[in-house]
This record gives structure tokens, sequence and C-alpha cells, in this order.
């Protein structure tokens, strides 16, 4: 026998079906998509960024509608340049394009907007690299290890600060 279930409105007390059924979804999203374990670590890197050193932290940014692109004999739908990566906090975009150089190595071109001069540090388990762009916010990184992580870490600067930009902005970690 099934109870009634005609007068249980959606603002109802939750009863031991409801309980039971929200336990089984918990299960599931602690196997299936468990929380990162280094989250906590993750926050408080970027508070205390933002707090102690001007600093803002870029997000990957992807585009929500599509674009048209050349392909090899018509134009094609696509979502933009597969290769290159875009990042983007309030103030700043960067975007970078890692493409082969040698065996086993990565080039990598940058454009940094708005448009001024920046001092552009690339962290990797390899170490760091650095590069200072031009006017117009172009920079090339050369001889990158591929397939590695890599972070950037970008200082506008000072007449830029004065224009209102962070002193630092970091990106996420992302693979060549």
């Amino acid at each position: 026998m099934e109870p009634d279930k005609r007068d249980q409105g959606e603002f109802e007390p939750l009863d031991s079906c409801d309980e039971r059924i929200l336990a089984v979804i918990n299960e599931l999203h602690k196997r299936d998509d468990p929380m990162p374990s280094d989250l906590n670590e993750r926050v408080e890197f970027v508070l205390e960024l933002e707090a102690a050193l001007d600093a803002r932290v870029a997000s990957v940014y992807r585009p929500k509608e599509l674009t048209l692109v050349r392909g090899d004999s018509e134009l094609a739908v696509n979502q933009g340049d597969p290769t290159s990566i875009t990042f983007d906090c309030e103030t700043v975009t960067v975007m970078v394009t890692p493409r082969p150089s040698a065996l086993q190595e990565i080039r990598l071109d940058g454009w940094i907007g708005p448009e001024g001069t920046y001092a552009v540090e690339l962290r990797s388990p390899q170490g760091t690299r650095r590069a200072t762009t031009d006017e117009t916010g172009r920079f090339v990184l050369e001889g990158l290890p591929n397939n590695e992580m890599f972070q950037l870490v970008i200082r506008p600067d000072e007449a830029l600060q004065r224009e209102g930009l962070p002193a630092v902005v970091v990106t996420p970690a992302v693979r060549l």
C-alpha cells in the first residue's frame, strides 16, 4: 500500500523517504564528482593574492557564442581557435597561442590588453621564464617544454597601474 501523496506540497517538511533520496544523491556526488582535495588551499591562495598583492586571478575565457572561421574549402562554424587560450579578469585580457618550435619544445605567442607594457612571468615545473611585452602588449616565450603545466603572472607597468589596472594578474595553471 502506497502513502497518499496528493496533499504533500512542495513546502512540506522532509520525510524519511526524502532523506534516503538525498543520501543516495550525496553518495553519488562523493563518488563521481568529489570536491578537490586542495580546494581550501586554492581559495586561500586567491584570497591572499587579492588582499596582499592587489592581484587579480584571471579565469579561462570560453566564448558563449559561435564564431565563423575559414576552413579548408568553406566557412565553418567553430568555437574560435582551439589552440589559443584566453584568460580574462575585470581589466586585463591575456591570449596565448602555443606553437611547436622544435622537437618537444613550444613557442608561446601572447597578447595582453589593454595595450601597454607588461612584465610577463611564466611559471612551470621547469622553472621561471620572463619576457616583456612591446607597447602593443605582444610577447613571445620560446624553448618551453611540451606538455607541461604553466601559469602566467602579469605585471602592468606603472603607467597602466595609474590608469586602474591591478599590480598583478595571475592565470590559472594550464597544460601547454
